[in-house]
């Protein structure tokens, strides 16, 4: 590339990332079609030709193939495509940009390691012998998709780029996939083919849609297969895929028809019927199905495009370069097949109103984390929720919900933001139900801290969600909601102490035992096993025992060792007082040990606290 094209490319880029904020304007007026797919001997100048510098030419539409672009896995050769974006802008048009896929797959796509499964054409006229990646196989879809965001993130912000015709739906740039009736028996004779082609259809859409989220998506809707032996009306399959695409992105996708000519009519062209029926809501775009072969005939085919209301429409590089029809794009004049001479129709194709304005998308995103897998019943967590906008524009009246699961107990939270968000709680208890402002870009952020219920069991899901207002799309509406899930865990810290107030004591003397044992939590439990085997030199024993925070299952009176299984919810407490006599031929030292241990399944973070003995002097 040129430093002079280097130059002016930066400036597009940079001057294209100040107004990224809505969807750049639609192609309108005349566009170059050129000659061939760009390539180190068609690069720009030579593609467009003379008719570039064609003070009444709007822009030009560049062509390739993705097996070009990405001849190795990974590696791109944008060069021939950066130089004809800075060329066009150099001669200040707009353009458009066409990356086949289809029959213009890479071969290292259906080799080791990736694999695709591929169709070899048989009877589609221009495809015969050409292979195509099988509809919906997960290999082209995987790598198609890269492809694209990886297109889009190069080329979306970029001024002079005002429309990309979806690719990757048909065996070229036309949704066309297998019309030959022989190709239509291998991929579409039945109901589960032809739901397949849609289903791929529609996500090659989401995944335009994505990648360039200020730039006009334009598709050719074309019936996908042969109609004599089709599984479906092919016109249904190719209706109910652009209904998917203008319904989902409204105005940010366009209708285009490819092969205009003098004699289209919206009865004999079904796709031509289409974009008629769409002119006032979405963007539309043509195209000539061949150079002219008269002036008549030119002129002919520019009527039929502006009864379609067609706003762009791409012209022959050669029809261009013609001067004997110059008259017919740019100005009045005589003309012997007209009388009185000739509306431009150019300034016909510019008079023609824009559609009906959509709002910019906001790919709204957001987040939960605890930044765990798993958490104890009983336990405090925090989680942080995250909403961010991605642009490219505002939004105003997004909501964001957090509906906490019952088990998530006595939460509060607080919010903070950065760009410019506003309308969220700062603070606030229980739930979160937000109607938020939120600039491009702009991200606001929870922290919800609760207690996991004690009793708590099984899972602790926290579901977030954000939603735009309904007027304003949302190109990926998958990351709208996030759920954190953690396995509840059972933890307990379970404690014992015994002591009878002494140090010393004497021989044949009763002496009292305190036993308390202890559930510190955070965790109930159930089957904790609390044992005390007095010493053979203790007699008589008695005990009673009491409790407090509602645990269960001990004995409230005995006379004899402590044997105990019990429930004990976190925080409570069972106290034992035992009464002993001492034996009176005992000597040196008496010691009762009392131990506690939590049940298969429960952690004890501190198994030091799980025994305690004390002992008295004699």
């Amino acid at each position: 590339m040129s430093r002079l094209l280097k130059l002016i490319l930066v400036f597009c880029l940079i001057a294209a990332s100040a107004r990224a904020a809505a969807i750049k304007e639609a192609p309108k007026g005349m566009y170059i079609f050129p000659s061939g797919f760009l390539s180190a001997t068609n690069q720009a100048v030579i593609s467009a030709g003379t008719a570039i510098g064609n003070a009444n030419c709007d822009g030009v539409r560049w062509l390739l193939r993705w097996s070009d672009v990405e001849a190795t896995p990974d590696i791109y050769t944008w060069q021939y495509l950066d130089d004809a974006v800075a060329w066009a802008a150099a001669n200040n048009k707009k353009c458009g940009i066409s990356i086949n896929a289809g029959k213009d797959c890479p071969a290292w796509l259906y080799a080791a390691p990736y694999n695709a499964q591929f169709y070899t054409m048989q009877d589609t006229p221009g495809a015969i012998g050409r292979t195509i990646p099988i509809p919906g196989d997960p290999v082209f879809m995987t790598r198609w998709q890269k492809f694209i965001t990886d297109f889009g993130t190069r080329y979306d912000s970029n001024g002079a780029v005002s429309y990309v015709i979806i690719a990757g739906i048909g065996n070229h740039d036309e949704w066309d996939i297998a019309p030959g009736p022989l190709d239509t028996a291998a991929l579409g004779s039945t109901q589960a083919e032809v739901d397949a082609w849609k289903a791929w259809s529609k996500q090659i859409i989401d995944f335009y849609m994505s990648a360039f989220p200020n730039t006009t998506v334009m598709g050719y809707p074309v019936p996908p297969f042969d109609p004599s032996n089709a599984g479906e009306d092919p016109l249904t399959s190719m209706r109910e895929v652009s209904d998917y695409a203008t319904n989902t992105y409204n105005c940010h996708f366009g209708y285009a028809v490819a092969p205009l000519q003098s004699s289209t009519t919206t009865s004999n062209y079904p796709p031509a019927n289409e974009l008629f029926l769409h002119w006032t809501t979405n963007p539309t775009h043509g195209e000539t199905l061949n150079p002219a072969i008269s002036a008549d005939d030119f002129d002919a085919t520019l009527h039929v495009a502006l009864y379609l209301n067609i706003r762009g429409m791409e012209i022959y590089k050669k029809d261009f370069q013609n001067a004997a029809l110059q008259n017919f794009i740019v100005r009045s004049g005589p003309y012997a097949g007209q009388a009185g001479g000739i509306t431009p129709r150019r300034a016909d194709m510019l008079a023609i109103p824009a559609p009906t304005p959509c709002p910019a998308p906001a790919d709204l995103k957001v987040t939960v984390n605890d930044s765990k897998t798993a958490v104890a019943a009983g336990a405090q967590d925090t989680y942080s929720i995250k909403v961010t906008n991605a642009g490219p524009s505002n939004v105003s009246e997004a909501t964001v919900t957090d509906i906490f699961p019952a088990i998530f107990t006595r939460v509060t939270f607080t919010a903070t933001q950065s760009g410019g968000a506003s309308g969220f709680s700062a603070t606030g208890t229980g739930n979160i139900n937000d109607t938020v402002t939120m600039p491009a870009r702009s991200v606001i952020t929870y922290k919800a801290n609760g207690k996991v219920s004690s009793t708590a069991t099984g899972t602790l899901s926290n579901t977030a969600t954000v939603t735009a207002a309904s007027e304003v799309p949302d190109p990926n509406t998958a990351n709208n909601t996030a759920t954190d899930s953690d396995t509840i865990i059972f933890r307990a810290d379970l404690k014992v102490t015994v002591n009878d107030g002494k140090t010393a004591t004497v021989a044949g003397a009763k002496n009292s035992y305190t036993i308390v044992v202890t559930n510190g939590g955070p965790s109930n439990v159930s089957g904790a096993v609390i044992n005390d085997t007095f010493p053979g030199t203790f007699t008589g024993v008695t005990y009673t025992a009491t409790q407090t925070g509602g645990a269960s299952g001990f004995s409230a009176t005995g006379g004899d060792d402590i044997h105990d299984t019990v429930a004990m919810p976190a925080g409570s407490k069972i106290t034992y007082k035992a009464i002993v006599t001492i034996s009176a031929s005992a000597t040196g030292s008496v010691a009762d040990t009392a131990t506690v241990n939590a049940p298969g399944g429960v952690t004890d973070p501190n198994l030091v606290n799980n025994s305690a003995t004390d002992t008295d002097a004699l």
